[in-house]
């Protein structure tokens, strides 16, 4: 009885949580809380191009602490180049030094903008970078899509409630949504500019961050060649293990996945591997659909000295179907033994 009345209040919790309604010109602009240490407005865009161009690139104003910053860009024939967490003078809205990103149109189109230096180990080239991200389907807002009620009260139920496990649980919900659209443009690299073509994902979440309650995680999103877009992921931190969430685009409309893997059921020989092979289940009475992801090019970054965050250029095939997507995959340099 303790338990089916832990995980009732449970769920009440959570569907509490999830029944806001997040206005879109609201969740494009830039947010900031003064009263909390560990605020952090994070906003990424990646591109990619199977046989060109690829980048990815982030910025968090977080509060208290050191902003942080990302370029990495695959540049055809001549590997990885750019920069994290450089110190940058922060500018208005979503703006470092150089970096910058613009919201002409919510929901539906951004300028992505860079000209400055990258770098390769102790070789450094200007670059310059002018991009147009247009969406091709709509905002998956985490709050009304994405994350099971059921899963995640689950979760909870199983955990000691006491005063510091709701202080924790408290500081981890944030608003967070993501998109999948095409970004064209121009490159300039090395005197020459090139004409870009890429498919485009992105995010903006913003709430209290602190690296150092991450255990794991696994983040992958993509677009299949059918239209489909995706996106699956597992989180542990220090105080609750595998939080789930999952959700798939049909062309039409954004739907959760009945069932995605957990770290257990990954069974993985290596913290961070080149493959992933795992079965979904899109709905409760649908087959299982057999999931395969090869990482090719990689974009290593290192949060605060104590999380290592790799991003991978990835080739899906989701039951037959290939498609594209960023393959992320983190764990605790304090908890994990590994060379980066």
């Amino acid at each position: 009885m303790k338990s089916f009345l832990k995980r009732f209040i449970a769920l009440r919790m959570v569907r509490s949580h999830k029944s806001r309604e997040n206005a879109i010109d609201e969740l494009e602009k830039r947010h900031f809380n003064k009263y909390h240490s560990n605020y952090n407005d994070s906003i990424y865009f990646a591109g990619l191009n199977k046989d060109g161009f690829s980048f990815v690139s982030r910025m968090a104003f977080r509060n208290g602490k050191h902003n942080e910053n990302w370029l990495k860009i695959s540049i055809p024939g001549e590997g990885v180049w750019g920069f994290e967490n450089l110190e940058l003078k922060e500018g208005e809205n979503f703006k470092q030094g150089e970096l910058k990103y613009c919201n002409i149109e919510p929901g539906e189109l951004w300028e992505i903008e860079y000209q400055g230096l990258v770098y390769q180990g102790n070789k450094h080239y200007q670059i310059e970078m002018k991009l147009k991200w247009h969406s091709i389907t709509p905002i998956a807002d985490f709050d009304n899509v994405g994350t099971s009620y059921e899963q995640v009260a689950f979760q909870l139920a199983t955990k000691k409630w006491n005063p510091r496990f709701f202080k924790k649980i408290r500081e981890i919900l944030k608003v967070h949504y993501e998109q999948a659209g095409n970004i064209i443009g121009t490159i300039t690299w090395k005197r020459k500019k090139y004409d870009v073509q890429l498919r485009g994902f992105r995010d903006h979440s913003y709430g209290n961050r602190n690296w150092i309650d991450w255990g794991r995680n696994l983040w992958l999103i993509g677009m299949l060649n059918d239209g489909r877009f995706f996106n699956i992921s597992i989180v542990d931190y220090d105080f609750i293990k595998n939080l789930k969430a999952g959700f798939l685009w049909n062309r039409r409309e954004y739907h959760n996945i009945a069932f995605t893997p957990s770290f257990g059921s990954l069974k993985l020989i290596e913290p961070l591997p080149g493959h992933l092979s795992f079965n979904i289940k899109e709905t409760e009475n649908s087959a299982a659909i057999p999931i395969n992801i090869d990482m090719k090019t990689f974009f290593p970054f290192t949060m605060d000295g104590v999380y290592h965050i790799r991003q991978a250029e990835a080739s899906v095939e989701w039951g037959g179907i290939k498609g594209i997507g960023i393959a992320e995959m983190g764990i605790n340099l304090r908890k994990y033994n590994v060379i980066i």
